[in-house]
């Protein structure tokens, strides 16, 4: 649902893990995601501290391999992993091959790389992209919720910063202010659906900042103590307080 003068769907639905895949199926319908995609990119957090519920990613591929051409899993290498050895470590290889070659996996950091200029940004004027990131139909941003030194939390905003195809991403962003960076990259990458686990509880919505919204109020920390959250609203025009109050939970 898009609220009159928001310009933000303003809804965000909450299932137990209990009722994957069905409540999860629901909910992704209640976003609108097409029937028919060519290339879809999913990014999880597999390189960061929080990697996806195996359960859940599968749930998920199971859905969109009925929908799309191809699915890729993409993620870019952080200060801690490359995505070859959490591809590895995770089983992900296995998960992929069981759909049949509609699913492959994919190191973004390595692949063609796009410069995409950030408007008014707060820490950044450009932003490294993958091109297969600009080049794909649908984005579906896959996060777990937790605690974060930087930011306070990492969820589906946070996530998008494993989207920044760059080497030595620490030392080159980190020292700018994390949530400014956050806040950045949400202004040039901007999923279709974001999908958050929270517990044993998933958060889906079509707004990331929506989904952030109540996966933190989910995971005990008040929304409005997070910069990049105030952040990102302000650069829409928004009152993050106000937003708050306005978000329907739907509970499947």
């Amino acid at each position: 649902m898009t609220a009159n003068g928001w310009g933000v769907a303003l809804r965000a639905y909450v299932l137990s893990k209990s009722g994957l895949p069905e409540a999860l199926c629901s909910a992704l319908d209640a976003c609108g995601v097409p029937r028919e995609l060519g290339l879809v990119l999913v990014k999880p957090n597999v390189c960061g501290f929080y990697p996806p519920d195996p359960a859940v990613l599968r749930a998920l591929l199971d859905y969109l391999v009925e929908r799309a051409e191809m699915v890729v899993i993409g993620e870019t290498e952080s200060a801690m992993h490359k995505p070859a050895d959490r591809f590895r470590a995770l089983g992900l290889h296995d998960v992929a091959s069981a759909y049949g070659g509609r699913v492959r996996l994919e190191d973004l950091t390595e692949g063609p790389k796009v410069k995409v200029e950030v408007p008014r940004g707060r820490a950044v004027s450009s932003l490294p992209l993958p091109r297969l990131l600009l080049e794909a139909d649908y984005l579906v941003n896959l996060a777990r919720i937790g605690s974060h030194p930087s930011t306070t939390i990492t969820a589906a905003l946070k996530n998008l910063f494993g989207l920044v195809a760059a080497r030595h991403k620490y030392v080159r962003y980190h020292p700018r202010g994390m949530d400014k960076v956050v806040a950045d990259v949400a202004k040039v990458v901007k999923p279709d659906v974001s999908v958050v686990e929270v517990g044993e509880e998933v958060v889906v919505a079509s707004d990331p900042l929506v989904a952030d919204v109540v996966a933190s109020e989910r995971f005990g920390v008040n929304p409005l103590s997070v910069r990049h959250l105030r952040m990102v609203a302000e650069d829409r025009g928004l009152d993050l307080e106000a937003l708050v109050e306005a978000i329907e939970v739907v509970r499947l």
